[in-house]
C-alpha cells in the first residue's frame, strides 16, 4: 500500500496501517523554495517547485496545489491586497457596495488564476499522482459569501436571512464549478474549506451552512470524487452539525 492508497482508504473510512498525512503546505512552498507567496500564486511552475520540494522533505500521502481561499473572489470581482509571506487578502465586497448578485461576473473555473493552478495540479498529477494524493481546495460558500458581502453578513443573517441564503447558494453553486474543474485535471479529493463557519453557532451553521455544503459533496460524490471538509479556528460548538456534512 503506497501514500496515496493510505489517505484515500482513510477517507473512504476502510482499515489502514497508519493514520493518513496531510500537511496543507499553501504557501509553505514558496517558503520552501525562497519565493514570495506573491510570485508563487502567480505561477504554475513556482507552486510545482514548492510541491515537489514538500514531497521530498515531508513524505506525505496527499497535497494540496494552493491554498490559496481569495482565487474564486478575485474572479468575481473583489480586490485583493497582497503580501510577501501569506496568501492575499480580500479587501473590497461588491455586494457591499452596492452590487447585485446579478451583476457580478460570472464565474468560470477558467478565468483568474485557476488555470495555472490547473496546470501545477495536471504537472504534479503526471509526476507524483500515483503515489501522493492530490487535494484541489475550493473557498467554502460562508467564507465566499463573507468576500462577498464583508462583515455585514453577520447582522445580515439576523435582518435579511433569505438574502443571505440566496448569497451563499450563489457561493455553493461556485463551489461545484470549481470542484467540477479540479476533477476534471485529475485531482483525487476536494476539500471545501469554510474556516469562517466557525464564528456562527450552531443553529446558524445548521440553518446557512449544513445544506448547501451537502449539495457541494454530494455532487463531487455523484462524480466518483471524494471529498473532505476544512474549518480552522475554534470549530467545537460546531462540531456536532460539521459532523453532519455528508463528506
Amino acid at each position: 500500500m503506497n501514500r496515496r492508497d493510505v489517505l484515500l482508504k482513510a477517507l473512504r473510512n476502510e482499515t489502514t496501517p497508519r493514520p493518513a498525512w496531510l500537511p496543507f503546505v499553501g504557501v509553505h512552498g514558496a517558503k520552501l523554495t525562497g519565493q514570495t507567496a506573491r510570485d508563487y500564486l502567480h505561477s504554475s511552475e513556482l507552486i510545482v517547485a514548492g510541491l515537489r520540494r514538500a514531497n521530498e522533505l515531508y513524505q506525505p500521502d496527499g497535497l494540496p496545489i494552493v491554498f490559496d481561499l481569495q482565487l474564486e473572489a478575485e474572479v468575481l470581482g473583489c480586490e485583493l491586497r497582497w503580501a510577501e509571506q501569506t496568501p492575499p487578502s480580500v479587501c473590497t465586497h461588491p455586494l457591499e457596495q452596492g452590487q447585485s448578485l446579478l451583476s457580478l461576473p460570472v464565474f468560470d473555473a477558467r478565468m483568474g488564476r485557476f488555470p495555472l493552478v490547473m496546470d501545477a495540479l495536471r504537472t504534479l498529477k503526471g509526476e507524483i499522482g500515483d503515489e501522493v494524493a492530490m487535494y484541489g481546495l475550493l473557498c467554502g460558500p460562508f467564507t465566499l459569501a463573507l468576500h462577498l458581502l464583508g462583515n455585514d453578513i453577520f447582522l445580515q443573517m439576523f435582518d435579511h436571512p433569505d438574502y443571505v441564503k440566496a448569497v451563499i447558494g450563489f457561493c455553493a453553486s461556485v463551489g461545484q464549478k470549481v470542484a467540477q474543474a479540479y476533477l476534471d485535471n485529475g485531482a483525487d479529493v476536494i476539500a471545501v474549506v469554510d474556516p469562517m463557519t466557525s464564528q456562527i453557532s450552531p443553529d446558524h451553521f445548521e440553518q446557512f451552512i449544513l445544506p448547501v455544503v451537502n449539495q457541494i459533496f454530494e455532487f463531487i460524490r455523484d462524480r466518483g470524487g471524494l471529498s473532505s471538509l476544512f474549518v480552522s479556528g475554534d470549530a467545537t460548538r460546531n462540531l456536532e452539525e460539521i459532523g453532519r456534512a455528508h463528506v
